[in-house]
């Protein structure tokens, strides 16, 4: 089996909706006819014409062999949509799960929460749990704020308690640079997912509550390169009793890079059982052919690979919870 575990979805209603509530985010096209989703005058993203494309989205996975994508709303925060987080967050689950139900041979879906307030939450969780989530999605920051800010504390009690898989993807951040063409998001989201690992460790919130798997984008972003320079500088931090490269150890990293040299990184920093397929599909930025064929061609035994491509990643999303 092979399951794509980042992948996402959008639709033109609920884009027009986040812009409508966030000053901050305006809609615009790219002479491709993609829609760019503009902050403070800047591509926080590009989103495909096919992004929403059933037909299209079944034949890619059909040519590639793919069995079942895990989908979440990528890039985007509902909670950029301040006050209307809770009803942005209903309608992109609603949607998801209406996806999922079409196809529930070939799709799951992650949960997107509205953050700051504990009792919306959890009703949010509990009705997207009741959908069929498999999982909650947040970005690399929430509102504005980072993961491991205090008023997001509650929202990593409650997925370790429940033992939910949480995917980070990175997002725009509220201080991000202004009419940027697309430089940050092709250099700054690495970062920005490099920097939220670092903070949720060296915070101590790994350390409170560490029972929900998480998965970082892209690789891990530097992740893997800088394992032992957070190794050398944790104990600045007090609310970080041991070293951060045993944290990172018990996330997973998708391989959305077609980059063989850091695949192999990832694979030596936190071994082939931690590596979870992924495309970033509909945004092919990396070809989702040339990601599968790269993790193919890893010199690494067969039960390695297919673990990567699939067999971890149906432990987390497929195989029934207890």
């Amino acid at each position: 089996m092979i399951v794509d575990c980042h992948a996402h979805w959008y639709w033109e209603e609920e884009l027009a909706e986040l812009a409508r509530h966030c000053t901050a985010l305006r809609l615009g096209r790219a002479p491709d006819g993609a829609r760019l989703v503009l902050w403070q005058g800047s591509v926080a993203s590009h989103i495909p014409r096919w992004a929403d494309d059933l037909a299209d989205r079944l034949g890619l996975m059909d040519r590639l062999g793919i069995d079942v994508q895990v989908l979440s709303y990528g890039a985007l925060d509902v909670n950029w949509g301040g006050e209307a987080a809770p009803v942005l967050a209903r309608r992109v689950n609603e949607r998801l799960a209406a996806v999922c139900q079409a196809r529930p041979d070939r799709f799951r879906f992650l949960a997107a929460l509205p953050l700051l307030d504990p009792t919306t939450l959890r009703h949010e969780l509990e009705h997207a749990l009741a959908l069929g989530a498999v999982g909650v999605a947040v970005t690399t920051t929430v509102g504005g704020r980072p993961l491991d800010a205090p008023e997001y504390r509650h929202f990593w009690r409650e997925v370790s308690i429940r033992r939910l898989p949480v995917a980070v993807h990175p997002c725009f951040p509220a201080d991000g640079p202004r009419d940027d063409a697309g430089s940050f998001l092709l250099a700054g989201f690495p970062g920005e997912t490099t920097r939220a690992a670092a903070r949720l460790i060296l915070a101590g919130v790994l350390e409170e509550c560490p029972g929900g798997p998480l998965i970082w984008s892209h690789v891990g972003g530097a992740l893997p390169l800088l394992a032992a320079r957070l190794d050398a500088g944790y104990r600045r931090f007090p609310r970080c009793p041991r070293p951060p490269s045993e944290y990172l150890a018990r996330c997973y990293y998708d391989t959305v890079c077609t980059h063989a040299p850091a695949l192999e990184c990832a694979r030596a920093t936190f071994g082939a059982g931690r590596l979870l397929f992924g495309t970033d599909e509909p945004h092919r930025l990396d070809a989702p052919h040339d990601i599968l064929a790269t993790v193919r061609g890893r010199p690494w035994p067969a039960a390695e690979i297919a673990g990567t491509l699939g067999g971890t990643a149906e432990q987390l999303f497929i195989a029934p919870r207890d």
